[in-house]
């Protein structure tokens, strides 16, 4: 299947809820140089994404083929047991952002910029998301993101790119031989189906992770995927 693209994503920040997030006082000057910013923001950002409908064709125990590619990651293959139909995904805050924040020089605009990108970044993902549950309808959408986890390295961000095909350029981002995506607030994976519901922080034993939003379930990660945090798997 082709890959869809989706680039008309406004960017939507709740500015009273980001004032307290930064801790500025509303009617300070700081507020009113973040309002300059994010309205400069708001004119220039263009957040996209893209994703590819893929079916899955064969795995064994480490490994699963999609649309003829091979992806190394027993987590990932177990994972993937039931859906037949997958998305592998790409989601940007869009290069025009990532250049009008290289023209900000002083250190706090530089941080408000940062984080004005990041939160254009939640947008395309909201709307992929949205867009998915429309197409599969369903609300149990789970994903993996190369990298995130011990078991699928950040080197499977090249067969993800081979699926996603054109679909990169199309919406600005380029992976660098480090296997950094750019924009640098940018993300990928593959969406799909799960009833049981998944997330990378359920395998992650990573304790000071600031973005951590389930516990760490070792017993998961022994049991059902037979891998040991920091070892090599399991025979």
């Amino acid at each position: 299947m082709d890959a869809v693209i989706i680039d008309t994503i406004p960017l939507t920040i709740d500015e009273p809820g980001f004032l307290e997030l930064m801790r500025i006082r509303p009617e300070s000057r700081q507020a009113g140089e973040f309002r300059k910013l994010l309205s400069e923001a708001r004119h220039i950002a263009r957040p996209k994404a893209a994703f590819r409908p893929a079916y899955l064709e064969t795995s064994d125990e480490d490994s699963v083929t999609i649309e003829g590619t091979r992806f190394s990651s027993r987590v990932l293959t177990i994972n993937l047991r039931e859906p037949h139909l997958v998305f592998p995904f790409i989601a940007t805050c869009g290069a025009e952002l990532q250049k009008w924040a290289t023209t900000i020089h002083t250190t706090l605009h530089c941080f408000w910029a940062d984080s004005i990108q990041l939160m254009a970044l939640g947008c395309a993902v909201a709307a992929l998301d949205a867009h998915l549950r429309e197409i599969t309808g369903s609300e149990k959408l789970s994903a993996m993101h190369p990298g995130s986890l011990e078991d699928w390295p950040l080197s499977e961000q090249i067969p993800l790119f081979n699926v996603l095909g054109e679909a990169p350029g199309r919406i600005g981002v380029t992976l660098t031989h480090s296997m950094l995506l750019m924009p640098l607030k940018s993300t990928t994976g593959i969406q799909f189906v799960s009833e049981d519901g998944f997330t990378n922080c359920m395998l992650c034993p990573r304790e000071d992770c600031p973005g951590r939003r389930v516990p760490f379930e070792r017993h998961l990660l022994e049991k059902k995927y037979n891998v040991v945090p920091g070892r090599s798997r399991r025979t």
